[in-house]
């Protein structure tokens, strides 16, 4: 038997167990998509009309019957988290019910919102809702700043104070599987990549995929200093001469490995994360 056939029959074990939790970044409005909807409601272009929240959903729905089949189990269910915000939330339950949940049980997804931090200007200076218009004392300081989602880096003050990592722990998930709306192509709950993670007996791993070319607008893991932590360089944090520079003994980009982002991890390691980033500023 080799590695991966190895790690995929491992990976559907681990999801017939009910050890694996998928986690949903959606909390972002697809105005990029040129669209005021949910990020996942978005069509994006199949002749089968699919929505990338359905794409999603059935690839759930796949792995569900490929565990129930390989360790000949009468049903398998993945929980499925998502983690909407105050602009997608209603919009996005909405969509879910419209569709019948895409063919999963409604009990099986948990929704819950992110929460969200002011909107800064380039020059540093707070954007309000509406712009200033003098009528009176009290109209000036009914005036609200304009938020928006606090990114994908909310997700650990949103499950802990959603009480979520605890529901997880009630369902024996052991395993989550965290990946953001925006990829059509995303493998949902990959039994092989579940099978790689549990075989290497990691925190936490990561899918990349080899950025194209230098000035592809993704970001880059690299490695912070000596021996240190690998992190994720954003393509606008990182100096051009560095994104283009090239590996002499590869040939290839030194900092070549983007993230999607799509990664695996163990459900303790967000309370961990959590209490790390309680007394963090803010990141801008």
């Amino acid at each position: 038997m080799d590695h991966k056939e190895r790690w995929w029959k491992m990976g559907l074990k681990a999801v017939s167990e009910g050890k694996l939790a998928v986690l949903l970044l959606s909390g972002g409005q697809g105005t990029r998509l040129g669209s005021s909807d949910p990020k996942g409601c978005f069509n994006v272009g199949l002749p089968s009309g699919k929505s990338l929240f359905q794409l999603q959903a059935e690839r759930i729905l796949c792995v569900q019957r490929l565990a129930a089949q390989a360790m000949n189990e009468g049903s398998v269910t993945i929980h499925w988290y998502i983690m909407t915000s105050p602009f997608t939330d209603d919009a996005t339950g909405k969509f879910f019910e419209s569709h019948k949940y895409f063919g999963l049980e409604a009990d099986q997804v948990t929704f819950f919102q992110q929460g969200t931090t002011p909107c800064i200007s380039k020059d540093g200076r707070y954007v309000m809702e509406t712009p200033f218009k003098w009528q009176s004392r009290e109209c000036l300081f009914s005036r609200q700043f304009a938020k928006s989602p606090d990114g994908n880096g909310g997700v650990y003050t949103a499950l802990k104070s959603s009480r979520l990592l605890e529901d997880m722990a009630t369902r024996g998930n052991k395993y989550v599987d965290c990946y953001g709306v925006d990829n059509a192509l995303v493998r949902v709950a990959d039994p092989t990549f579940l099978g790689y993670f549990i075989d290497k007996g990691v925190a936490a791993a990561a899918k990349v995929v080899r950025k194209a070319y230098p000035q592809e607008k993704v970001g880059v893991f690299v490695r912070r200093g000596k021996g240190g932590p690998l992190t994720v360089v954003e393509y606008t944090e990182l100096d051009q001469s560095l994104a283009s520079a090239v590996n002499q003994q590869t040939g290839r980009l030194r900092f070549c490995w983007s993230n999607l982002p799509s990664g695996g991890e163990k459900n303790s390691i967000y309370s961990w994360l959590y209490n790390g980033f309680e007394t963090r500023a803010v990141h801008i």
